[in-house]
């Protein structure tokens, strides 16, 4: 008897798959035919959408994309990246007066997309972070696991460069310099920017100083009596035997701080510096293939038309017969 069961169910699932397969053939038939009888409005479609597509993108304007890389100085990044999406909301809407305000056309957006991101550096936050923090070991080790971590908000400011992706249809390279007068008008920045950089000078100007005193001193105890460089020195050092190595760890540092701020000085011309020479890129997303999308939304809303059609006649049969 069970024998008998597993030969009927075997028998009735070749006959489930037999049908299965019959349908497709019958479908893959009705599809042909259909081909055949309406092959020359199919035809027409597919070459007019593609031309017609074709012609439809060349009228318009070309997208562009660059990366600008730039580091935000005197604490500016929570600033910037508020500005950076203000103005690609802005942008989006054409806000004539704003976009007008910062110099950007008010009939033909030049900036189609902005956003900026941090350039993600695990030293930077170590630079920041105090030797017995153990919130920034906890955070190093949870990297792998959590790897939007990273990229938290909350970073945002100890990252010392970001990435600014442009989109645009211009083929001009102005459009960065109006991103950067956009971004460096802040009027309380730019006050700060001038308090940092005269603090940096005073510092670097000091730094070189101390040099000057270790090297007088280091002259006057080798002999060479240099007291007109110990006068002018506002230090005053006894020099023993068992601190010279002292005296030379310092000054090594002082000359490796007076780099890093001369390097830096360097970079606060601005509130936001642009560290990279961008260039603009073609750029083609899936809706702007317009020759391949036309006719095949032309195709498809044709054979659709047919398959409501034969619903609608389906659906008017079952209801006479009933």
């Amino acid at each position: 008897m069970e024998k008998h069961n597993e030969e009927v169910d075997l028998f009735f699932v070749l006959k489930k798959l037999k049908n299965v397969y019959l349908g497709w053939l019958a479908r893959g038939y009705r599809a042909a035919q259909f081909v055949k009888r309406y092959w020359i409005i199919l035809a027409i479609m597919i070459v007019g959408g593609h031309f017609g597509g074709q012609f439809w993108q060349q009228s318009q304007r070309p997208k562009r994309q660059a990366v600008m890389i730039v580091q935000n100085n005197f604490g500016s990044s929570s600033y910037v990246y508020n500005a950076i999406e203000t103005l690609n909301v802005k942008c989006k809407q054409i806000d004539e007066e704003f976009l007008a305000q910062i110099g950007l056309n008010t009939e033909t957006p030049e900036i189609l997309d902005i956003v900026i991101e941090p350039v993600i550096s695990v030293n930077d936050l170590l630079k920041v972070s105090e030797p017995n923090d153990r919130n920034i070991d906890t955070y190093i080790s949870r990297i792998d696991i959590e790897e939007d971590l990273m990229v938290s908000e909350i970073f945002y400011p100890q990252y010392q460069y970001h990435k600014i992706t442009v989109t645009t249809n211009s083929p001009k390279y102005e459009v960065f310099d109006k991103i950067l007068d956009y971004l460096n008008s802040n009027e309380a920045f730019n006050n700060l920017k001038q308090v940092v950089v005269e603090e940096t000078e005073l510092r670097v100007a000091r730094n070189d100083e101390t040099i000057a005193a270790i090297d007088a001193l280091f002259a006057e105890y080798s002999g060479q009596n240099d007291r007109e460089a110990l006068k002018r020195s506002d230090i005053i050092m006894k020099i023993e035997n068992n601190n010279l190595h002292q005296l030379v760890d310092k000054k090594t540092l002082l000359i490796q701080e007076n780099e890093e701020l001369k390097k830096e000085l360097t970079k606060y011309g601005s509130v936001v510096f642009m560290l990279n020479n961008p260039r603009l890129v073609m750029t083609a997303d899936f809706l702007d293939k317009k020759s391949t999308i036309i006719p095949v939304t032309l195709v498809l809303l044709f054979v659709g038309f047919f398959w409501l059609k034969g619903l609608y006649l389906k659906g008017k049969e079952y209801d006479s017969a009933a």
